[in-house]
């Protein structure tokens, strides 16, 4: 951040910290949602299926996955 706005530091903190708790907020209004509707596995299997796609979306663009496919 303090590359893209060196001179907004404040402003770009507070946004990422309320982008931080927007998320939580929507995280746990969809996850509560998904409980009363299906029942206590369901937050749990949309929890793994997240953390499976965030994992191979930050191993696709790790540094070395990006020097792999130059090659």
């Amino acid at each position: 951040m303090a590359q893209i706005i060196p001179d907004d530091l404040e402003a770009g903190g507070g946004l990422q910290v309320a982008l931080i708790q927007f998320a939580i907020a929507g995280g746990a209004s969809a996850g509560g949602m998904l409980f009363d509707t299906a029942g206590w596995w369901s937050a749990f299997l949309l929890a793994a299926a997240l953390l499976a796609g965030s994992a191979l979306l930050a191993a696709a663009a790790s540094p070395r996955a990006a020097a792999e496919q130059d090659v």
